[in-house]
């Protein structure tokens, strides 16, 4: 009998309690968040003897640890993907740089210097060929001093413009044709680096 007598009076109470918290938030907008909840602990009140006269107590809180560690598991698994993506581009932007002094080191073999440079990988993880480097797009000048000759001339000689010449459109699939030199690194690049040749794209400008 007692135990009627404390659920009841937990019932009461409770509703005393969200009656005078109801009208303390009068039209606040969160009243009916609030309402939703407190329903749903209304709802737990009411049926408290019955849980335990089932004992499902242990049954709730098993389901409650479960739900927590579910969503704990999804929450550790996005920081295990965000620190994997992280150190992955890390991994990326070392290899490219290494990429980049060799592709240097080549060209100014051929009295060429690099200028620009990117690399195109294969990022599909679900691909075999995961990491491979699939295009070069490089951009070169002859004359290892030509970018500090362009900058002190500049600071000398005043910009002229010159309005652009309109000739005609060109011919449809005319494209520049590459040069010897530009042929030949495309060639070395290819067989050190086992890429197509046609996914290496290469402009040596001056000369």
């Amino acid at each position: 009998m007692n135990e009627v007598y404390a659920w009841i009076k937990n019932i009461v109470v409770f509703m005393i309690i969200n009656t005078i918290i109801m009208n303390l938030l009068g039209n606040s907008s969160y009243k009916k968040y609030v309402s939703i909840v407190s329903g749903m602990i209304l709802v737990l009140i009411v049926i408290s003897p019955v849980i335990k006269l089932l004992k499902l107590e242990d049954k709730f809180d098993y389901f409650f640890k479960s739900n927590n560690f579910t969503v704990e598991a999804g929450e550790f698994e996005t920081d295990v993907m965000r620190m994997e993506e992280a150190r992955r581009d890390a991994e990326f932007s070392e290899y490219t740089d290494r990429i980049k002094v060799q592709v240097g080191d080549f060209l100014s073999e051929e009295g060429v210097y690099l200028d620009n440079f990117n690399i195109d990988y294969d990022m599909d993880i679900e691909s075999k060929d995961f990491g491979s480097i699939k295009a070069f797009n490089i951009t070169a000048y002859y004359g290892e001093e030509k970018k500090q000759e362009d900058s002190d001339d500049s600071s000398q000689i005043e910009e002229i413009i010159i309005e652009t010449i309109n000739l005609g459109e060109p011919e449809e699939g005319l494209s520049e044709v590459p040069s010897p030199m530009e042929i030949n690194i495309k060639n070395k690049l290819s067989d050190f680096y086992n890429i197509d040749p046609d996914n290496i794209n290469i402009n040596i400008q001056g000369g």
